[in-house]
């Protein structure tokens, strides 16, 4: 369902940038226990889209759990800041951690590869630490943001970042929690049609840059 789902989102986005049409992103579409997948062309954009998914939660109440590089947590923090959202209380409070990716990575990771054991004792234990800190009460809602996958990218690892994803699907049926992954646009090239296919097939929802130059049909790859 899941696959199927992303595929057709994925067609739908290769028809809509065909034309140059903007698309409207709202990371939180996905819903509570969905899986999206961000591709960006700048930081300031990412960053933009990244402090209204994690400043809503934390102001509402809820948890975050953000697994991004050391510029794009200090990014988050003063964007947070400016909005008047004193990051230090929800961190106090275990609503909100902030991890190192390539440290996180390094942590679930086994003679080079991602050990599908590690990840979830590791991630799904955050998650599980930071719904309990939520306090009791409605089921509060979690948010999780990571570019773990974009690193595995960016070294040529694709078929580990497509395993990562995997796992981060399999660790929503154990936890509930609101998941976006990012991906910096300028990483695909033509030659990534097939791969950005499988990448968008993991996910339940699939949000890109407002105008971008369309990857080739996925059969014109080789």
């Amino acid at each position: 369902m899941l696959a199927s789902t992303a595929y057709n989102e994925s067609v739908s986005v290769r028809r809509d940038y065909a034309t140059a049409q903007p698309r409207s992103t709202n990371w939180p579409a996905a819903g509570e226990c969905g899986h999206a997948v961000q591709f960006y062309e700048t930081d300031g954009h990412l960053l933009d889209l990244l402090v209204r998914f994690v400043g809503t939660a934390l102001v509402s109440g809820d948890g975050a759990l953000v697994i991004a590089t050391q510029a794009h947590r200090d990014g988050l923090d003063k964007r947070l800041r400016a909005n008047g959202l004193d990051i230090t209380v929800p961190r106090q409070q275990g609503r909100c951690i902030g991890l190192d990716a390539a440290a996180t990575l390094e942590k679930i990771s086994s003679n080079g590869a991602i050990d599908a054991q590690l990840f979830q004792e590791t991630v799904g234990g955050l998650i599980g630490d930071i719904d309990k800190a939520c306090g009791p009460g409605e089921r509060p809602r979690v948010v999780a943001f990571g570019e773990m996958v974009a690193l595995l990218w960016a070294q040529g690892r694709v078929a580990s970042a497509i395993q990562l994803e995997q796992h981060w699907n399999d660790l929503a049926a154990r936890h509930q929690f609101s998941m976006c992954c990012g991906y910096p646009m300028q990483s695909f090239g033509n030659s990534h049609a097939a791969s950005f296919m499988k990448i968008c097939a993991q996910h339940s929802r699939v949000f890109t840059p407002a105008r971008w130059h369309p990857l080739p049909p996925v059969a014109a790859s080789h």
